[in-house]
């Protein structure tokens, strides 16, 4: 049931302009959309990365105040991946995407209209979660942040590798066009085992990486990089197995003419620990990655596996009809179920799905929204009982965006 808010949202009248869903012959006007909001479409080959979208999945509103000479003044898309989750299962995806609207059309209530549209996407798809990756300034409502992503500098004339055992897996130097099919199998097995991580059609391996890069593979993982100036620029990292990470970070390690390693981490990888001096290793910031709203709890709950028992009612508080009420988490020996609570079941916790899709994927844990006031325990104990069984074995991380 949609709320009165929603309701509000997807029924704003706009004086002039229509939203509809894309057709082919939209392409180049949303080309040109995108240069001028964006600077481009950041894509090797736009035609491999038109075909991620379903035209059925792209918004165009269209200003029709002269109907012999209609233009875009905005647009938004969808596109359905599939996200992992604590231990291993995966949901749908309906990722928001290349939302914008034009300067001269802004501040009159038609991202909004957008926005409600993407939801209704959402639904049309049977998303289990709705993804945005907000830009500055960007706000998506009840989305909650679902990973952080690590900034390092390795400064590679200092850095030096532990002492540890040799790896005899061989590694071997590629471009990607070559090394695309052992590309998409590494980065397969290496999603489905990473909270957070999202997945990647066939048509993202063309648009996104020509042979202007560098890979370095192994069986258990990858490296893609670039080479600016003094710099190694790293744009995909994945180990699935740590001689794999050792192996790929020696490779690394061993550009003599570069002076910065520049690498993309979660805020738990073990790659300081696996140097020498782990200060050579240098965090220049930390930053939230992808954003999500779960659609679908009861999959959602029983999909992941927990870290102890847990028997509670959690209220939703959403301002957006979305998913609101009270409802009994279950957990017993690892599995866990979300079904609506008895009528008369008082709240042991209250949260909106902000904060329940940051705890679920773990990027941030009940203590710690607890303490900034963000979660409401009204009974005792019931935080630590929650931060206990959904306690990540690792912090959520994704590569891809979107």
């Amino acid at each position: 049931m949609i709320s009165e808010l929603m309701a509000y949202r997807e029924g704003l009248a706009v004086d002039g302009l229509r939203i509809r869903r894309a057709r082919e012959d939209d392409w180049d006007a949303l080309r040109d959309c995108y240069d001028r909001a964006f600077g481009g479409v950041h894509a090797t080959d736009f035609e491999s990365w038109k075909l991620q979208f379903r035209l059925t999945d792209v918004i165009v509103a269209e200003d029709v105040s002269d109907p012999d000479a209609p233009f875009v003044a905005g647009t938004g898309s969808v596109i359905r991946m599939r996200v992992a989750v604590p231990g291993g299962a995966e949901l749908e995806v309906a990722a928001c995407a290349q939302g914008m609207v034009a300067t001269t059309h802004q501040n009159r209530g038609l991202y909004s209209k957008i926005q409600a549209e993407m939801m209704y996407i959402a639904l049309e798809t049977g998303a289990d979660v709705f993804a945005a990756m907000p830009g500055p300034g960007g706000n998506y409502g009840a989305v909650g942040i679902a990973s952080h992503t690590r900034r390092l500098r390795i400064d590679r004339r200092r850095a030096k590798l532990r002492a540890g055992a040799d790896d005899p897996s061989p590694a071997r130097e590629l471009r990607p066009s070559a090394a695309r099919a052992q590309l998409r199998e590494i980065y397969d097995r290496w999603q489905r085992a990473t909270p957070g991580a999202l997945s990647r059609s066939e048509f993202y391996w063309p648009a996104t990486y020509d042979d202007s890069s560098c890979v370095i593979t192994h069986p258990d993982g990858y490296v893609i990089y670039d080479l600016i100036g003094d710099t190694v620029r790293v744009r995909d990292f994945c180990a699935i197995t740590l001689t794999a990470h050792r192996e790929l970070l020696r490779c690394l390690l061993g550009h003599g003419e570069y002076n910065d390693i520049l690498l993309d981490t979660a805020v738990d990888d073990p790659t300081p620990l696996l140097l020498g001096d782990p200060r050579t290793a240098a965090t220049i910031g930390v930053d939230t990655g992808v954003w999500m709203w779960i659609l679908n709890s009861p999959k959602a709950f029983e999909a992941r596996t927990y870290r102890a028992d847990f028997h509670g009612v959690i209220e939703i508080d959403d301002p957006y009809g979305m998913s609101p009420g009270r409802f009994t988490l279950d957990v017993t020996a690892g599995r866990g179920s979300w079904r609506p609570a008895p009528e008369d079941a008082a709240a042991d916790l209250r949260l909106s799905p902000a904060e329940l899709a940051s705890v679920y994927f773990g990027a941030l844990t009940p203590l710690e929204l607890h303490r900034a006031g963000r979660i409401t325990e009204s009974a005792p104990g019931m935080v630590e009982a929650l931060d206990r069984a959904l306690a990540p074995l690792r912090r959520p991380f994704n590569i891809t965006p979107f």
